[in-house]
């Protein structure tokens, strides 16, 4: 197995409010209590140079999704041009799945899952998995995700993004046509198009024929939504079978992350996608 995603997970800042005021003879006081907080959405890198988008719940629930990592191809130059280096990433890498908890600063849960989707920089399959994490609340978070059985290990470093975990989630700005990419457990990532109804249905077509629909509806916390999708195709990788999970809708570049997975959890297929029609 190798070197797998640092794991992200969320972390807020720190706020506190002093107020006094004195008059003749009498003075008060009050204090607001310091929030401690781990839930948002973070945006970061690991030490393996993967990006990686992480949605934290107010129930510890975490969706770390993170990128492949970056691949340099150098083209040689010859007698009419010059010698060009291009670096490409996989925007599918894979998503670290878990729910944790935290108070003062510390995240963690020895109960993650870390579902690998690309054969290029990491493993593919499942992992079971342990997260430790610090967090400055609305702030920014760093930390280590393990895997239980070859101790393979990431660091990760993310930034609080108060645009995204502030928004409200809604059917009406998630609604509409996407393309992207699509990757499964079983190995491998390739195009994938997407459609989301203002009812909330979604139907998806990876360029191999594999169809999927199901339903997206908005999550009764926080700047995300549930997914519930159903495989129907022969073409499919896991034909016939029904799967959950969440999605977060970056609106700051038009982008949707989302991820499912099997009850039992041993599989599961993460995408990214971008609007490209309302």
């Amino acid at each position: 197995m190798n070197k797998r995603v640092g794991l992200s997970l969320v972390s807020l800042g720190l706020a506190s409010m002093l107020a006094g005021c004195g008059g003749s003879g009498s003075s008060s006081s009050s204090t607001s209590s310091t929030p401690d907080s781990f839930v948002g959405v973070f945006k970061g890198t690991t030490a393996d140079s993967r990006t990686f988008v992480s949605m934290v719940l107010n129930d510890g629930t975490f969706y770390d999704f993170y990128s492949g990592v970056p691949t340099t191809t150098t083209t040689a130059a010859t007698s009419t041009t010059a010698a060009t280096t291009t670096t490409t990433t996989n925007p599918v890498g894979g998503v670290v799945i878990g729910k944790g908890s935290g108070s003062s600063g510390s995240f963690s849960t020895s109960s993650a899952y870390d579902y690998q989707v690309t054969a290029t920089g990491l493993s593919t399959g499942v992992a079971a998995s342990t997260l430790s994490a610090s967090y400055t609340t609305y702030t920014s978070m760093s930390g280590t995700i393990t895997h239980n059985s070859g101790s393979e290990s990431n660091t990760f470093s993310s930034t609080y993004n108060s645009t995204l975990s502030t928004a409200t989630p809604s059917l009406t700005t998630v609604a509409g046509i996407y393309s992207g990419t699509v990757g499964t457990t079983a190995g491998g990532t390739e195009d994938l198009s997407l459609i989301i109804l203002p009812a909330g249905t979604v139907t998806g077509e990876s360029a191999s024929g594999c169809f999927f629909s199901g339903t997206v509806a908005t999550h009764s916390t926080n700047n995300a939504y549930d997914l519930s999708i159903t495989f129907a195709a022969t073409t499919c990788t896991y034909n016939s079978i029904a799967m959950t999970g969440m999605a977060l809708y970056d609106s700051t570049d038009s982008t949707l992350y989302g991820a499912t997975k099997k009850t039992d959890q041993t599989a599961g297929i993460v995408f990214v996608v971008k609007k490209t029609s309302s």
